[in-house]
């Protein structure tokens, strides 16, 4: 027998999930949009990255730029701010004129604000705390005395039922 087993493409030799080939996601963006980056340290690279390149510098949020082309994930632009060219991974940009959704659940415009703030709508009421700093009553101690006695267990007793009542002949 000289011919492999079967005639799949795993190799035994590839670490875990080397063997998987990722299709590149189509880019929603084409030559000359113009775009932003929608995070800090957006990533900014001077040639088309290969691998776990490191980016020649970062971006901060909202720094404009105009796409010259799509390559893969990634997308080759141009800084308006300084004419730069480069390439920035297509997730981490967004259309220039798109506005960022409100959570949902809120009005537009509202914010989750945590702790709330004074008279911003009814607020928990904390515990009440003794002034000598004990804990409230029943209360689980936070320090067990193992030299403590516990305290004698008491058995609840269950409630006595009443007898059924006789059926009645008729």
């Amino acid at each position: 027998m000289t011919s492999p087993i079967s005639s799949s493409d795993f190799n035994p030799l590839l670490p875990p999930g080397g063997g998987v080939k990722m299709a590149d996601a189509p880019a929603a963006f084409r030559p000359g949009d113009h775009v932003r980056a929608i995070v800090d340290n957006t990533a900014f690279f001077k040639k088309l990255p290969k691998g776990d390149a490191d980016a020649d510098k970062t971006l901060i949020r909202d720094t404009n730029m105009k796409v010259i082309r799509v390559a893969g994930t990634y997308l080759q632009v141009e800084l308006d701010n300084t004419g730069e060219v480069g390439y920035v991974p297509s997730v981490m940009v967004e259309d220039r004129n798109a506005h960022p959704a409100p959570p949902q659940g809120s009005a537009a415009g509202a914010y989750q604000v945590y702790p709330p703030l004074p008279g911003s709508g009814p607020a928990v009421p904390l515990p009440s705390v003794d002034p000598a700093g004990q804990p409230p009553e029943g209360a689980i101690p936070t320090v067990i005395d193992p030299e403590t006695p516990a305290a004698p267990a008491t058995e609840a007793k269950p409630a006595p039922v009443p007898a059924p009542k006789p059926p009645e002949a008729e």
